[in-house]
C-alpha cells in the first residue's frame, strides 16, 4: 500500500528515565490521572519536579485533594508537540501520591516560582506524586526538520 504515509520518514524513540526527567523540568502544565468513586479522572494541574518528585497544589475542597489520602495508582503525564516541524514528545509517570505534612518540603514547593496556579485562589495542600515508573517517547518527521527538544 502506497501514499502519503508511507513516504514519511519519521523516527520514534523511547526515552530512558533521566530523559524523560529532563523533558518533565521543561513544562509547568501536566495531567494527573486516578480513579475514584465516580470513575476515571484527569485533570491538568500547574506542577513542578524536586528531586525525581512531582508536586502540584490543589485547595482543601477541591477534586485533587483527595488524592491526600495516600492514592497508590495514579499516572501523571506531559507532552509537548510543534506542528511546524512534526516533532514532539510524550512522558508518563506511574505511582502513588500522597499530602506532604513535612513543613520544609511544603515551604519549598509553595515558594518556587515556577509553581504558580493559573486556576487562583489559596491552593495551601501540596500533593507529591512518587513516581514508580517513566515512559516516554520522542517522535519526529525528519522529511520536515530536526527536533528542537
Amino acid at each position: 500500500m502506497t501514499g502519503p504515509e508511507s513516504s514519511r520518514t519519521g523516527s520514534l524513540t523511547e526515552l530512558t528515565e533521566s530523559e524523560c526527567l529532563e523533558l518533565m523540568g521543561t513544562t509547568k502544565v501536566g495531567r494527573i490521572a486516578f480513579v475514584n468513586a465516580e470513575g476515571q479522572q484527569l485533570i491538568p494541574v500547574n506542577f513542578i519536579v524536586f528531586d525525581g518528585l512531582i508536586y502540584f497544589r490543589t485547595v482543601y475542597t477541591g477534586l485533587l485533594a483527595q488524592l491526600g489520602r495516600d492514592h497508590e495508582d495514579v499516572a501523571f503525564g506531559v507532552d509537548h508537540f510543534d506542528d511546524a516541524s512534526r516533532s514532539g514528545w510524550n512522558v508518563t509517570a506511574r505511582g502513588s501520591a500522597r499530602r506532604v505534612e513535612d513543613r520544609a518540603t511544603i515551604n519549598k514547593v509553595l515558594g518556587s516560582p515556577n509553581l504558580q496556579s493559573w486556576a487562583g485562589g489559596v491552593r495551601s495542600i501540596v500533593i507529591e506524586v512518587r513516581p514508580k515508573s517513566f515512559a516516554g517517547r520522542r517522535v519526529f518527521d525528519s522529511s520536515v526538520s530536526a527536533p528542537t527538544q
